[in-house]
């Protein structure tokens, strides 16, 4: 099972991982200075645009320890025109607990809350659909 976690997003929401129970769900790890995360977001935003209504969910948590301060990444969230949740993991723990050593990181977990597979890495919209598609 992937591990539960309870984080406030930026829209000021208390959201768990478990509340996603019954969707599949791409755990996204990144933050506003990673090159790679800022080349990803269009394409997890247009992936999300398409499959938000499809039972998929697209999770990304900010690794605010590691990150400029809430004020960059709301400007980020604007600028890129992201509208799926962005938890603030603001002690770092949670990315410490999935290992996100290197970013993007990105987990695959099917509609019973298992990981089904990991990614290092930036993904592409063909890639989200691959890894979503194979699981239940």
């Amino acid at each position: 099972m992937a591990p539960d976690f309870e984080l406030v997003t930026l829209n000021g929401e208390t959201v768990k991982l478990s509340d996603y129970r019954g969707k599949k769900v791409i755990l996204n790890f990144w933050a506003t200075w990673c090159p790679p995360c800022r080349a990803e977001m269009p394409h997890m935003q247009n992936f999300y645009e398409q499959n938000k209504d499809n039972g998929i969910e697209i999770v990304a948590v900010n690794l605010t320890k590691m990150d400029k301060g809430r004020m960059e990444i709301d400007k980020f969230v604007k600028e890129y025109g992201l509208t799926f949740d962005i938890p603030l993991d603001e002690e770092g723990d949670i990315g410490m607990q999935y290992q996100a050593f290197t970013i993007p990181t990105s987990y695959i977990i099917d509609t019973n809350g298992k990981i089904a597979s990991k990614v290092v890495g930036p993904m592409d919209e063909p890639t989200m659909e691959s890894l979503t598609n194979e699981i239940e």
